[in-house]
């Protein structure tokens, strides 16, 4: 693991093999070292780098909450900073909306783009949601009352723990403000903007970003294609690795063919 200082972020990452380089990009509560299948099966044949995102593995928080435009805008500097001016990226989950906003808003940057179980479209708002949602809110206004002193801080526990995801809860300070600022962005708008090549690869049972999403998204970006793992979940490249690293080579060689016509 090397580390840099990038914007005064202490940033460790992963970076091996040569050739085209690949930028990969972890999901939520992840590591560099979380995609390490990703990184063995292709760092024989190009350039890797996978950063620990800031406020996770071995790199620092971001100083203020950050949503997917700063993880965004960061990544490109990072990237810049080692010398690569264009790239692929291929994002897992919250990665894959990192990944997103690039391919959007700095095409330059992006030279393919591979969205493996990625987030980014909101789910419908059911009423259950909707209701649940009213509740949070109205008690985390309740919570703000002075009378409560020394309780506030546990009462605020409780209502993450009855209401947060287990993600949210495994954070705290900056880095739940970020989450918080993260999932509410929708990126629907982000995909009929996408020109890079795109591949889209989803595990048939994801139960966190449904197939269903990789359809919507193969509809939305031009010329994208869909590849459902089968019997895999959310981690498709972990439940299906020697799949997943072929279908990844063959997109790669493709589009790289293609560039070179």
């Amino acid at each position: 693991m090397s580390h840099t200082t990038v914007d005064g972020i202490d940033l460790a990452y992963v970076d091996e093999g040569a050739g085209d380089p690949v930028v990969l990009l972890h999901g939520w509560g992840g590591q560099a070292a979380s995609l390490m299948p990703l990184i063995t099966g292709l760092r024989d044949r190009y350039h890797v780098v996978a950063f620990d995102l800031p406020g996770f593995g071995g790199s620092s928080p971001p100083p203020s909450p950050w949503g997917t435009p700063e993880y965004a805008a960061f990544v490109e500097r990072a990237v810049a900073a080692l010398g690569i001016e264009r790239a692929t990226y291929v994002g897992h989950s919250f990665g894959g909306r990192i990944a997103i906003w690039m391919a959007a808003h700095a095409p330059q940057a992006v030279q393919a783009l591979v969205l493996v179980d990625a987030a980014g479209i909101k789910p419908p708002l059911t009423f259950r949601r909707w209701v649940r949602q009213k509740f949070y809110k109205l008690a985390k206004v309740v919570l703000r009352c002075p009378l409560l002193g020394v309780r506030r801080a546990g009462l605020q526990e409780r209502l993450a723990a009855q209401f947060g995801s287990a993600d949210y809860r495994a954070v705290t300070g900056v880095m739940r403000a970020s989450m918080v600022k993260t999932i509410s962005l929708d990126l629907t708008p982000c995909l009929t903007a996408i020109q890079a090549p795109t591949l889209l690869v989803w595990g048939e049972r994801d139960a966190e970003t449904p197939v269903t999403d990789g359809r919507k998204m193969e509809s939305l970006i031009t010329g994208s294609r869909l590849i459902v793992v089968a019997g895999a979940g959310h981690f498709s490249y972990l439940d299906s690795p020697v799949f997943v690293n072929s279908v990844l080579h063959a997109f790669l060689q493709g589009t790289r063919e293609e560039a070179l016509r």
